[in-house]
């Protein structure tokens, strides 16, 4: 369920934006009843290349149905994309850390390159420190971290 506390969706979304995602949504609700059930959230899901069984579909439905209903009304859709917007520039400003740390470019971020940033910013840290950060997120345990594992530290997994 969405919480409370969230800001209202038409208060952040533009009158454009909104008209936009009325469309996606009416296009959506196949039968025209205004609400998006599983299967039609499921045929969503796969116009934008994601295959969900019905467990995950259930729950992401779970997650935004406020009213209990078992579908998705429009409120409800308007706070899953404004939720959906958030998470993606999330990721962006995740993407972007991830270039700043990787200053050689090759897709690893080193203890070298951990200690650079960490200087930059005035933190001292030890060799033994920097050392330990990559051994508690390198999965692979090359040494190194890639993306996954960078991500994974950012979204504290």
């Amino acid at each position: 369920m969405m919480s409370d506390h969230k800001p209202d969706p038409t208060s952040i979304l533009s009158e454009d934006q909104i008209a936009e995602l009325r469309l996606a949504f009416e296009t959506f609700d196949q039968d025209g009843n205004g609400a998006i059930d599983a299967e039609e959230l499921g045929e969503m899901m796969r116009s934008m290349g994601k295959e969900m069984d019905q467990n995950e579909l259930d729950e992401l439905i779970q997650q935004v149905d406020e009213d209990g209903s078992g579908c998705i009304e429009f409120d409800e859709f308007l706070e899953m994309m404004v939720a959906h917007m958030h998470d993606h520039d999330e990721e962006a400003d995740i993407e972007r850390m991830f270039e700043v740390f990787d200053k050689d470019g090759d897709n690893f971020v080193s203890e070298g390159e951990i200690k650079f940033i960490f200087k930059r910013m005035g933190e001292s840290v030890t060799d033994e420190e920097i050392a330990e950060i990559i051994r508690l997120a390198d999965k692979d345990g090359d040494g190194r971290l890639n993306w996954d594992d960078f991500h994974d530290i950012m979204i504290h997994k």
